[in-house]
């Protein structure tokens, strides 16, 4: 049978134990015996393209993930989330799914990586971050601020600043009740990439942290990406040191300690005194609190003090005095339009790499100057 054949049995293969399906149930979904099944695996027979397309639609996948061999992956993705475990397969698969097209999108406008993230590593053998791991954290937050020329950029100009450094960023909703916040991927031939969850319910400072928060694992944990996600599922992000060190370079990013000696403190730091921070530096009320916490500006009383006034007038997940909504996926409607324009792309291919419906699309298309 034709190498082919044995690309696709070998990624029909990797798909079912990676959602830990037996063949039957594979076979099953499929309409076929478990023979059968077996010859699609072994590469003994082709599957027909209406069956693959049932395998992609059910799990997410592109046609292009069962033709390419399994060392032409060109993803190495990262997901992270409050109770990993409990993150439902279609969300991870979405993500996955929405980081693929638009590396076709890249692809199709033959847009080479403009930017690859520096990787620094970090030895650190204990659970708890130390004083120097955090000095070690800030100083890396510190170089690549410098690096991206993103001195003194807050809020939303950090989403257009990340874009025009290259990096490449999607933003669309999910459930934030299965608080997958974000994730990231790499491409060696196309750069970085991050998702934010753009669900209307999670504050838009929620969104900025996880935007930088993520760029903090491209930087510091790319020795942990790997082309299966089921690998990279955190049980638990709040004791993964891993998660502990992106928090870190995330707070020290957005609100410098450098920046922060400019500011005058008292003995007594005031609630009244964090959201002037908050407002100044654009970033949510809790991030301020937990990152002048690491810099040592306040007591594990005082941040615990803070955090009880915040949770006792109903802030736990809502923001107080919230940023505007911010747009996003700049590049993305960008590069998208261009196709649309040139007559290189249908509408709905369009609104398959944008991940909008097609009357969305159309609505798009009229806000282009387009006439449909």
């Amino acid at each position: 049978m034709s190498d082919l054949a044995k690309v696709i049995g070998r990624q029909i293969e990797a798909l079912r134990n990676s959602k830990g399906l037996k063949k039957t149930e594979l076979a099953n979904l499929l309409g076929v015996t478990r023979q059968t099944l077996d010859n699609y695996i072994k590469g003994k027979q082709i599957i027909d393209s209406a069956k693959l397309a049932v395998l992609a639609r059910s799990f997410n996948k592109s046609m292009d993930y069962f033709l390419k061999p399994d060392d032409d992956q060109r993803f190495s993705l990262l997901f992270r989330a409050e109770n990993a475990s409990a993150a439902p397969d279609e969300i991870i698969d979405r993500i996955h799914r929405h980081f693929e097209l638009y590396l076709q999108l890249l692809e199709h406008v033959d847009r080479k990586v403009a930017f690859n993230p520096p990787t620094y590593w970090m030895k650190i053998d204990h659970q708890e971050l130390t004083d120097e791991d955090k000095r070690r954290i800030e100083d890396i937050a510190a170089i690549c601020r410098q690096a991206l020329s993103l001195e003194g950029v807050t809020g939303e100009d950090l989403f257009m600043g990340l874009e025009d450094a290259g990096v490449n960023i999607i933003a669309f909703p999910t459930d934030p009740d299965n608080e997958v916040w974000g994730a990231s991927a790499h491409s060696l031939e196309y750069g970085a990439f991050i998702y934010v969850n753009d669900h209307p319910l999670i504050p838009e400072e929620r969104k900025i942290f996880s935007l930088i928060h993520e760029l903090g694992h491209l930087i510091l944990h790319r020795d942990k990406y790997a082309s299966n996600p089921s690998e990279l599922k955190y049980a638990s992000r709040k004791s993964d040191l891993a998660e502990k060190v992106a928090d870190h370079f995330a707070g020290s990013f957005l609100l410098p300690r450098d920046r922060l000696r400019r500011e005058w403190f008292d003995d007594d730091l005031t609630l009244s005194e964090l959201f002037h921070l908050k407002r100044k530096f654009k970033i949510s009320i809790q991030a301020v609190i937990k990152t002048l916490h690491n810099y040592g500006y306040i007591t594990d009383a005082q941040k615990d003090d803070f955090l009880e006034c915040l949770y006792s007038r109903g802030y736990r997940k809502a923001e107080p005095d919230p940023l505007p909504y911010i747009m996003k996926n700049h590049r993305l409607n960008r590069l998208a339009m261009r196709l649309y324009f040139d007559g290189e792309i249908s509408m709905s291919k369009a609104a398959e790499y944008l991940g909008i419906s097609l009357l969305e699309a159309r609505e798009l298309v009229k806000k282009w100057g387009v006439e449909c």
